[in-house]
Formats: structure tokens, C-alpha cells, sequence
């Protein structure tokens, strides 16, 4: 690694440091001895003897009113003004959505025809065969087929996940409409799960005539220079699932998504991209798909304070995704075009991505110039809350303990704060980035184009031609207006939690050990404007909770409605959970103790910890335990 790559992974530590002396220096002169009690018996006229000019504003004051009422301003105001105006448009605009999608379906026409596709017979663990796509082997396109149909690509991360989890996942996604015509469903499992490949296998069997092809990978564990997590194995699957799409039409309408394992998303989510790609087919090809995020399936059945960590995890997403947005991150949930993923490279595999979501973003946007598209898809991606699947008081702690370790992985994302200011720095510096030709001889060497699954060693031979081309783009200037944005968007995520709770903390603690009397006057109303910024930030985030209601009520009512229309309803109940502000009047007052508890806290201890590492244990969120049954495939016609 090298120095300035180090330096910038730091930035966040650095910043935390930096904030903290300044206050020691614009505070700690006033606090005698910083922990002993001040005379509070001082008079007016002796203060000058005794403490110096009260009149004088020292440079490190200056520099702590001005930000603690920054940061004050931006986390207590600027921000919850965008999630609330950003939570009302989204709602607005899924109910629009409704009918664009109705009217996408009404003018689909589908084929059931596989005659493409190139099976592998596997035995099944009863014994009988079954016909198994396998994943690395190109498909023939017919002649016939024109023009090429929008292909998803289907890649669903796994290890070590409950069976029912994925069963439940794939029976929403085989309900939809595109699910046989258009879904390859690729299921990206890790070798390090000893369970793997059976699960793999069970799941395939059932699910095999429920869509267009479904297969699965399996992500070694030992390359080197890779660390465990979720960008490293949808690495690996898109590496190997890349070889399906031989020629440019295959490519040009295929769109990777990549999900979590207990994802349901609406059949209006595919019907959208198809609707765009067929509508914009230049601008598709450079397109990232981003959708709202939804946790409404256990909310009410998990710790109180789990839940409204989640209801702002759920907000942070949205916060960005508006019509006019120019920077829209995605979270957890999103779709890429086969071509831009390729152009940029890929998933990188580093300590640098566990934040997945960001970081193919931020590579996408830095390796483009900002040239590429992003597009909000109107149709909420259904998610689990965190749960122990424990009573009482002992749930309740492990709860909250799993939510914790949840929070640290998300706050360990800040490393992608050191990859935007060196990829800037490059920029700036002029320096030509990794060529994708590196990448891509990755994708060609003969080891990485057959999984470690497949058994078949004549397989290892197979050299297909290049399915990629080396794209040299011409630079082109950022925005500058774009890349403060999401430098602003970045600060917000990594910098405003732990700063914000300085700010506080310092003004507390200075107030309670030194006088009125003794403090500037400047510093004195940055305290009460700052308690006032609060006081209206508060009822800004119990706004944005109160509209969150109708948002969560419109998304919960409309996945019931999808799920009665396609026969999965009765096996999912207990899986919708309904809010309403006067049940869950609870969740206003807990805001603040949430946000130190899986905001500042993860926040604070994940950036310090980027001084001696950048690496994590990666740990799989705990999900509910399903016991509803899903063993039945629903069948489109």
C-alpha cells in the first residue's frame, strides 16, 4: 500500500483528531485545571486580571464557532430538509410508477424458448438428473431472435445464508411476469460455506423452469489480495456469468442487478429498466439503476432501537434520490449495464469495497469522468430488519449487538472517503488510472473462466475470444459543481456524525465547568444557536418519521398487493409489517440515542481504526428466521 493510499484512508481519523484539539484549544483555556470547578464567584471587574480579554477572539475560537455552527447547520437542518423533501417526492412518484410499469407489461410480448441456453447434467442428492445451467459456458444466439431481448442478470450473494431465506427470495422473484423470458438468475456462493454447493443445487432443482437460466458460482476463499465480502464474491459471479454474453447485442441488453439475499423486489422494478432500455438504448449502456430501500417485513417485531436505526439507514438512500439529483448513490439494492460495468473494470475485491454499493458508484463515476447516468427506479427494494430471532431481554441485547456490528461494516465504508480524494488527486495530478485491460485479463485467464465447481476437466481448455474491448475513453472535465456534491454527500455519510457529536459534547461539558461571565459572547451564542439548531432539527427528523409513515404504509400495501396477485401471499404472512405514528410514537423519541448509538459510536471507532488497518472480519447480518413456507413454485403462464 502505498503512502498517499494510506494518508487518504485516514482522512476521516484525521479529521476526528483535528476537531477534537481544535476545541481543546478554543475551549480548555477557560476550564481551570479542565476538570476541577471553576471560581464562579468572579466579579466583573477582576475578570480581565484573572482570565485575560474577554473582548479578544483567539484564531482557534474563530475556527470552532464558525464550524460548530457548520456542521450544526448541515446535520440539524440542510440535511433533514433534503430527506423530507426527497421522502415526499419518492412516495409520490411510486404511485406514478404503478402505471408506468402496468403499461410496460401490457406491451411485453414473452417467449418461453431456451433453446440458447447450454445445460450441464448434475445429479440431484435423491440421485435422479436434473439439467443444470452452468455458468462460464457462452450461449449460441439464434438467428431468430431479433431484436435481442433485455436480459437481467440476476446475481444474489450468499454465504451461509438460511435456505428458506433464498428459497423466499427466489419464489417472489420467479412470480414476476419477465422471470422466464428474461431473469438469469446467478447464485453467488462462497466456498468457504461448507454448505454451499448442496444449497446451491437444492435451490436450482426446484427453480429450474421458473426462469430463463439459473446457476450458481463459488467464490474461493484463497485468492490472494482479496478480503471476504459481498464485492468480492458479486465479482467473481459477474466475472464468470460475463462469458454467457458472447457477442455485443447479448451485452448491450444485459443489465446486471445485483441484490442481497433476503431482497424481494416488485416485477415493477424489471419492467422499468426494460421500459428505459428499450426507450434509451445509448444512454442505457451507461446507466446505474438505483432504488429506495424499504425494511417492512419484521420492523415491528425487533428491538425498538434497531428499528429506527434502519428507518435512517432507509433515509440516508433516499436523501439522494429525487428528480434532479445530480449525485444518486444506491443502497444495498441496484442494476448496472453489462457495458459500463465492463468499461470500468468491474468489482474491485480490496479492503477498499466492503461498502459495495458506494464503491462501484464511486469507481463508475471516477473511471467515466462523470460521464454515466444514474436513474432512479421507482419501485422500493423489501428488506429484513436485523434480527437475533431471541425473547425478551436476552433478544433484545443480541439484537441489538448484531445491528451494531451491522453499523460498524456501514461506518467501515468510510475508507471510500480515501478512494474519492486519491481517485480526485489523480485526476488532478493527470495521472492515467488502471487500464481495464487488467481486468479483463483476469476475466480471460483460463482459471477464472470455469468455477472451481465444475468437474468437467476438459472444461479448462475452453478459450472463447475476447468478449470485451479495451475502451480508451478520451478525458473529459468533471463537473465541478457535481464532484463538490458528492464530496458534500461523502461528509455527510463519514464526517457529520462523529463531528456533530464533538460539537455537542465540547459545548456541554465547557458550559457546565465555566460561567457565562468568563466566555465570549461569540462563543456564547454559537451555543445557543447551536442548542436552537438542535431543538429545530429534532422536529425536522419527527417530520421526515411522520411522513416515513405514509412512504413505509404505500410500500408494505403495494408488495401485499403483488404477492395476493401471484398467489404468494398466504405462505408470506407475517412477512408485511404496517406502521402507524401512534403505535410507534416510541420511534420519535428515540432518534437521538440511535443516532450515537449506531451513527457516531461505529462511526468514531471504525475511522480510528483506520490508522493500524483497513481490514474487517466481514459478518453476515442476522435475518429472521422464516416459518413460512415457500416449497411451492409459482408458475407464470
Amino acid at each position: 500500500m502505498g503512502l498517499v493510499t494510506r494518508i487518504c484512508r485516514c482522512i476521516p481519523g484525521f479529521s476526528i483528531l483535528l476537531w477534537v484539539a481544535i476545541a481543546y484549544l478554543a475551549l480548555g483555556d477557560r476550564i481551570p485545571g479542565w476538570f476541577s470547578t471553576p471560581n464562579t464567584n468572579v466579579s466583573a471587574k477582576n475578570v480581565k486580571n484573572t482570565y485575560g480579554d474577554l473582548h479578544h477572539l483567539s484564531v482557534s475560537q474563530g475556527i470552532y464557532v464558525f464550524y460548530s455552527v457548520l456542521v450544526h447547520l448541515l446535520a440539524c437542518f440542510g440535511f433533514p430538509l433534503r430527506l423530507i423533501w426527497s421522502v415526499w417526492h419518492m412516495t409520490d412518484e411510486i404511485k406514478s410508477a404503478k402505471f408506468e410499469a402496468a403499461e410496460e407489461y401490457a406491451e411485453t410480448e414473452f417467449s418461453d424458448d431456451k433453446s440458447s441456453q447450454h445445460s450441464l447434467s448434475v445429479k440431484s442428492l435423491g440421485g435422479t438428473e436434473s439439467s443444470i445451467s452452468r455458468v462460464g459456458t457462452p450461449k449460441i444466439p439464434s438467428l431468430s431472435e431479433t431484436p435481442e431481448p433485455v436480459v437481467h442478470a440476476i446475481i444474489l450473494p450468499s454465504y451461509k445464508e438460511d435456505i428458506d431465506t433464498l428459497r423466499e427470495t427466489l419464489s417472489v422473484l420467479a412470480s414476476h411476469a419477465l422471470a422466464k423470458s428474461n431473469y438469469d438468475i446467478y447464485l453467488a456462493m462462497e466456498q468457504r460455506d461448507p454448505d454451499a454447493e448442496s444449497t446451491a443445487t437444492q435451490l436450482i432443482l426446484v427453480y429450474a423452469t421458473s426462469f430463463r437460466n439459473i446457476s450458481f458460482t463459488l467464490h474461493p476463499g484463497d485468492i490472494s489480495g482479496e478480503v471476504a465480502g459481498k464485492s468480492s464474491n458479486v465479482s467473481w459471479a459477474a466475472r464468470q456469468l460475463s462469458h454467457n454474453y458472447v457477442d455485443s447485442d447479448s451485452r448491450k441488453n444485459c443489465v446486471i442487478t445485483v441484490l442481497d439475499a433476503d431482497t424481494h423486489l416488485s416485477s415493477n422494478y424489471f419492467l422499468l429498466i426494460t421500459k428505459f432500455h428499450r426507450e434509451n438504448p445509448v444512454e442505457a449502456a451507461t446507466t446505474l439503476y438505483c432504488t429506495p430501500i424499504i425494511f417492512d417485513r419484521n420492523s415491528n417485531d425487533v428491538n425498538p432501537f434497531v428499528r429506527v436505526a434502519d428507518i435512517f439507514w432507509c433515509g440516508a438512500g433516499i436523501s439522494g434520490l429525487y428528480k434532479g439529483s445530480p449525485i444518486m448513490i444506491p443502497t444495498s439494492v441496484y442494476s448496472i449495464a453489462m457495458t459500463l460495468a465492463g468499461e470500468v473494470g468491474g468489482w474491485d475485491t480490496g479492503p477498499e469495497s466492503i461498502g459495495e454499493d458506494l464503491h462501484m458508484f464511486l469507481k463508475c463515476y471516477f473511471s467515466s469522468s462523470g460521464q454515466f447516468h444514474t436513474r432512479i427506479i421507482y419501485s422500493p427494494a423489501s428488506q429484513s430488519n436485523v434480527s437475533s430471532n431471541l425473547k425478551g431481554v436476552s433478544g433484545a441485547i443480541n439484537n441489538i449487538q448484531a445491528r451494531y456490528k451491522q453499523a460498524m461494516r456501514h461506518m467501515w465504508g468510510s475508507l471510500d472517503t480515501g478512494y474519492a480524494v486519491e481517485r480526485a488527486l489523480q485526476i488532478l495530478w493527470k495521472k492515467n488510472d488502471e487500464k481495464l485491460s487488467s481486468w479483463l485479463s483476469r476475466a480471460n485467464d483460463p482459471a477464472d473462466r470455469v468455477p472451481r465447481w465444475v468437474n468437467d476437466s476438459n472444461l479448462t481448455h475452453f478459450t472463447p475470444p475476447n468478449i470485451y474491448e479495451d475502451i480508451d475513453r478520451p478525458r473529459t472535465s468533471f463537473s465541478k459543481i457535481n464532484l463538490i456534491i458528492l464530496f458534500h454527500r461523502l461528509f455527510e455519510a463519514h464526517f457529520l456524525p462523529s463531528h456533530l457529536t464533538i460539537a455537542l459534547f465540547s459545548a456541554v461539558i465547557y458550559s457546565a465547568l465555566v460561567p457565562p461571565v468568563l466566555t465570549h459572547r461569540l462563543l456564547l451564542w454559537s451555543f445557543g444557536f447551536n442548542a436552537t439548531m438542535r431543538l429545530i432539527g429534532f422536529c425536522l427528523f419527527s417530520l421526515y418519521l411522520f411522513l416515513y409513515e405514509s412512504y413505509h404504509q404505500l410500500c408494505v400495501r403495494t408488495r401485499e398487493d403483488e404477492m395476493k396477485r401471484v398467489g404468494l401471499w398466504d405462505r408470506m404472512q407475517g412477512g408485511f409489517t404496517h406502521r402507524t405514528w401512534k403505535r410507534n410514537f416510541i420511534d420519535y423519541c428515540l432518534m437521538p440515542v440511535t443516532g450515537t448509538m449506531f451513527g457516531t459510536i461505529p462511526a468514531v471507532m471504525a475511522e480510528i481504526s483506520h490508522f493500524w488497518t483497513d481490514q474487517l472480519v466481514y459478518t453476515v447480518s442476522a435475518k429472521p428466521q422464516l416459518n413460512r413456507e415457500t416449497e411451492k413454485v409459482v408458475e407464470m403462464a
